[in-house]
């Protein structure tokens, strides 16, 4: 569990807390407690810092306060407190509407609780949540890349941390797809779309068990039906893609399991929905093992030297035509049978007049010496783009 604005207001000396503006953002993850009297001391923070302030050098200069929080929301950090007191007698209201417009978390409270007893009472949350997060993420990374013996001790951690035993359950891989790598971004970034995870599956009444890997958050769900599963999913890429910019986002869901060392296989089936989705281009979708298709045999394939052979006998005349003539007849085919041989759905995907979609077609036919009016040529021509995509994937072509 991550430490948010949200969730430091039901801790110890934080009862008379109260949120005034900024409410949007309290999902802010708070990474420490700082005390920042003076303005210009805002350059030395790092960026996460819940800042705490009693105005003893802004005093009632809105003006400033206004400029403060522009700035410190700019540093990325994740709220302030402001003690209402001596010093500032009442929250503006441009300070509010600031707090309002940026989604910045403004907190008051009453000058007699102390700054120490605020920092302490926070600082101790993150720290056992750190300490819980790391010790959840360890376990994961043993049921999941390491081979080892299932004893009552790995269950007693397992239930620890939310399992039960007597519910089946299922993986969720989420992929994350930046303008930079993941690998490049902050920890904050990653800890932030955590979060959002998180959130919606509290929203769903949902209790995960999880790890953040490279680019990708590694989750233990508690089964159901199909569609629930579903609509998690996407509610989690809306979420995602639309509070994270320059963010888009993949699942895949591996099959149910009731037994704890069967998780790891599970992942495994979500990883491969994650390639299979890479193969096809698709961003911001989900798809479960169970809806892999044909791609599931070629999984469990150990010759593949046997599958090239079949792409090759099937689409070697095709491949080389275009090599030599600088034509498109391969990608021609493949829209067609993904878009259902339909004509105009085809020409309009590939944006070019139907007539020559069906010059194409009979160029296709002439060179393979197939009717594509044959299902069975349409299948094994679709089986052989599939092997082909699966294979580059594989660096086997």
């Amino acid at each position: 569990m991550l430490t948010t604005c949200k969730s430091v207001l039901k801790l110890p000396y934080l009862e008379k807390i109260k949120v005034v503006a900024g409410e949007k953002g309290l999902n802010r993850i708070i990474t420490w407690v700082q005390v920042v009297e003076y303005p210009e001391y805002s350059k030395w923070l790092k960026g996460g810092e819940l800042i705490l302030i009693s105005g003893i050098a802004i005093k009632n200069n809105i003006n400033s306060l206004v400029n403060f929080i522009r700035d410190i929301n700019s540093r990325s950090l994740s709220g302030i407190v402001i003690s209402i007191g001596p010093y500032i007698k009442e929250i503006p209201k441009e300070v509010i509407e600031i707090g309002n417009q940026l989604d910045f978390p403004i907190f008051e409270i009453p000058f007699e609780v102390k700054f120490i007893d605020v920092s302490q009472s926070i600082c101790k949350a993150i720290f056992a949540n750190k300490v819980n997060q790391e010790s959840m993420e360890n376990f994961m990374k043993d049921i999941i890349f390491r081979d080892f013996t299932f004893s009552e001790d790995i269950l007693s951690r397992a239930v620890a941390y939310g399992y039960n035993p007597k519910t089946k359950y299922i993986s969720f891989v989420v992929e994350l797809h930046n303008e930079k790598d993941m690998l490049e971004c902050d920890l904050k970034t990653k800890q932030y779309i955590e979060q959002i995870v998180i959130e919606v599956l509290g929203e769903w009444n949902k209790r995960s068990i999880h790890i953040m890997q490279y680019n990708s958050i590694i989750l233990m769900l508690p089964k159901n039906e199909k569609r629930t599963i579903k609509n998690i999913a996407m509610n989690i890429i809306e979420e995602i893609i639309s509070k994270a910019k320059n963010t888009s986002v993949n699942i895949g869901v591996g099959g149910e399991f009731s037994e704890l060392r069967d998780f790891k296989i599970s992942v495994s089936e979500a990883h491969r929905c994650l390639k299979v989705l890479k193969l096809n281009n698709d961003n911001n979708t989900v798809i479960s093992y169970d809806e892999l298709g044909i791609y599931k045999l070629f999984f469990q394939m150990d010759n593949l030297e046997e599958m090239k052979k079949f792409y090759l006998d099937v689409l070697k005349k095709l491949i080389d035509y275009d090599s030599k003539n600088t034509t498109e007849l391969m990608n021609t085919l493949e829209m067609y049978i993904k878009e259902s041989t339909n004509i105009n759905r085809t020409a309009e995907k590939l944006f070019i007049h139907r007539n020559t979609l069906k010059y194409r077609i009979r160029r296709i036919e002439e060179i393979t010496k197939c009717s594509l009016k044959d299902v069975n040529v349409l299948f094994n021509f679709d089986t052989a783009l599939k092997i082909k995509k699966f294979l580059t994937m594989e660096n086997a072509v």
